[in-house]
């Protein structure tokens, strides 16, 4: 604190221009703090796969297999009392990940970096244990009911993995950066991309809805997914990859060129 009273610093969470001032705010546990989040996520999945087993268990006589059950009476979808719960338990899972990323974390740009290593590996060990639990699934093209808040979110095994996979690439790098000296100041635009392109991944999973959910009307709903909206899926993804890689450079090259003049 004497270091930022003198050189007027009051914001420890943003203000990142001298990576010599930052010596008493680097923390020596991130990679403590790395591990125990993933210790965190991996137990946790296995809390999630269980609870998903129960409730297939309970819904679908252990099978993972569409359509769901739905049941429309005049015109309106009758949702079961457990479903508001299970409703209830996804966003609780949500908000125990940012939960964990708001705990680990010592600035806004390393809370949110933990926060999705946290979900990362929270939803690749979600299914590595129930490929334990229960041999499913069966490959990384079966498909999925991933979320169904507000709408259900659908696809293949393999799109969520890679989603998480990024995730986990992307906010380890932005730890190990961090606890280098570098200085990671997402701009508001870079998150703004990051999040559209998400938003995009999210338009695809929930493109077949009205089919999962068997709207009714003329036509004929199966409940069984069609063909995934890879045409939305693939281009935000690879963007959304491509840009964090381009970010990245550019983030590095300045803390190298700063560092570089603090030395002569």
């Amino acid at each position: 604190m004497f270091l930022n009273r003198i050189y007027g610093r009051n914001d420890m969470d943003s203000k990142c221009e001298n990576p010599v001032l930052r010596i008493e705010e680097k923390h020596p546990g991130a990679l403590a703090k790395w591990v125990w989040v993933v210790v965190f996520a991996v137990a946790f999945a296995w809390i999630e796969s269980a609870v998903v087993v129960y409730l297939r268990e309970i819904y679908f006589d252990g099978a993972f297999n569409f359509p769901l059950r739905i049941d429309w009476v005049q015109g309106r979808h009758v949702i079961d009392p457990l479903v508001r719960i299970e409703i209830g338990r996804e966003i609780a899972t949500i908000l125990l990940l940012v939960s964990m990323g708001w705990v680990a974390g010592r600035n806004r740009v390393q809370k949110f970096s933990f926060f999705i290593i946290a979900f990362g590996v929270w939803d690749i060990f979600y299914y590595i244990w129930l490929l334990v639990m229960i041999g499913w699934p069966e490959s990384l093209m079966t498909w999925d009911l991933l979320f169904y808040v507000p709408l259900p979110w659908v696809g293949p095994v393999i799109t969520p993995l890679l989603i998480a996979l990024a995730m986990v690439v992307g906010g380890s790098s932005i730890i190990f950066y961090e606890e280098k000296g570098t200085c990671v100041r997402l701009r508001w635009y870079d998150m703004l991309v990051e999040l559209g392109c998400g938003f995009i991944m999210i338009v695809a999973f929930c493109w077949d809805w009205k089919n999962i959910l068997q709207l009714p009307g003329d036509i004929a709903r199966t409940g069984v997914p069609n063909p995934f909206a890879w045409w939305l899926y693939l281009p935000a993804y690879l963007f959304s990859i491509i840009y964090f890689v381009v970010m990245m450079r550019r983030v590095v090259a300045a803390g190298g060129r700063k560092k570089g003049k603090q030395e002569r």
